[in-house]
């Protein structure tokens, strides 16, 4: 009957690419006997970028987190790319004073990516450093990242992101990177991480190449890297705090620009994806490609269901089906309340997560993706 093959299908889908993924991975390792990298404490000199759009607000933190880390200071930089403002993120920044800072001006407004192909190129540091204006990094962060490249062989290192605050989406937002941070760190032992962090990676100077202004830095960038046959991996110790969105509509927005990104970016380097190996090609499809198309996996999955229920087992399975959405809506009813439970945390960022990716998918389908992005006092850039 074609509707059991419309439900089953959408569900060995989602199972594979949110369990049977992982799985693959621990297998892959234990079979190839993969362990973490062997770090060694260096000091190479680093160039620190931060691209910033009217930050004024935060700038001032932030430049006072970065010049206070534990590094040698007469081997850091900070290049601070001033991306079309119009307010005083500059002015702040000069009044530091300070001999590492490096700013560089780029008008009219590009966005992100174009701000890091005019500055890389600028960097003196052998190792260059991704970061965001809204996000602070802990004393010891950079010194984590570098030690890993003490292997030749290693061309990306990926930090961790916390967030600083907890709503009930950020509960949820905070389950979700434990089960990443699993699925992160057997990658990782593979060499083979797939995407990273934008507010905290590192590659090395010599491996970047410019990507195409409106994709994003932190998809194509570890990809072009790994295709020349470097591994990128992720160190957990390197940590970096965030603000996470302050609503579910925040959220949503958030989300669904990074995903229209990724999609933008997977059609745009498929062939570097591909080229790149079985396993990244794998990697990819389970773990980025596959989960974006969830909500439309659902939307069949509910339908067709409802053609099924003359039998009892798929009346229990629509009925929880519904239980678990009625779960989502009530979290969300809640939240707009300041009212938060935990039984609701799952469902909702679950529906969160998928009504984004929907919204990504039609604004990558209909064109609405920019190349810029907006002030960075609660979202990643």
């Amino acid at each position: 009957m074609i509707a059991v093959w419309l439900f089953w299908v959408p569900f060995g889908l989602i199972a594979l690419s949110y369990f049977g993924y992982p799985a693959v991975l621990v297998v892959l390792v234990m079979i190839g006997k993969k362990s973490p990298v062997q770090k060694k404490e260096i000091t190479p000199d680093i160039s620190i970028m931060i691209p910033a759009h009217n930050e004024e607000k935060v700038i001032a933190g932030k430049l006072g987190n970065v010049l206070a880390l534990d590094y040698l200071k007469d081997r850091m930089e900070i290049v601070l790319i001033l991306d079309g403002c119009s307010d005083k993120t500059g002015e702040i920044a000069k009044s530091f004073g300070d001999p590492r800072l490096k700013i560089i001006e780029q008008s009219p407004r590009r966005g992100k990516m174009a701000a890091l192909n005019l500055a890389v190129p600028q960097a003196k540091g052998d190792i260059v450093i991704f970061t965001d204006a809204n996000s602070l990094y802990e004393k010891d962060a950079i010194r984590k990242l570098v030690r890993n490249f003490s292997d030749k062989k290693i061309g990306c290192v990926c930090g961790e992101l916390k967030y600083s605050n907890r709503s009930l989406i950020g509960e949820g937002e905070d389950l979700y990177w434990k089960y990443e941070k699993f699925i992160k760190t057997n990658e990782s032992y593979l060499r083979s991480l797939l995407v990273v962090n934008g507010s905290i990676y590192a590659i090395r100077k010599e491996l970047f190449e410019p990507v195409e202004e409106t994709l994003a830095d932190d998809f194509v960038v570890p990809m072009v890297i790994a295709k020349k046959g470097y591994g990128l991996v992720y160190e957990p110790e390197a940590i970096t705090l965030e603000k996470t969105a302050a609503s579910t509509k925040e959220g949503i927005s958030q989300k669904a620009r990074i995903i229209a990104q990724g999609l933008k970016a997977s059609f745009a380097i498929g062939r570097v994806i591909i080229s790149s190996g079985p396993l990244r090609s794998f990697q990819f499809l389970f773990h980025k490609f596959i989960r974006w198309l969830v909500p439309l996996f659902l939307i069949i999955m509910f339908i067709s269901n409802m053609f099924l229920m003359n039998e009892f087992f798929y009346r229990v399975i629509f009925l929880c089906q519904g239980l678990f959405y009625v779960f989502a809506i009530t979290g969300y009813l809640l939240e707009k309340k300041n009212i938060k439970i935990k039984v609701f945390k799952i469902p909702l960022y679950f529906c969160v997560v998928n009504v984004a990716s929907a919204i990504g998918i039609i604004k990558f389908l209909t064109g609405g993706i920019k190349a810029t992005w907006e002030k960075a006092e609660t979202t990643r850039g």
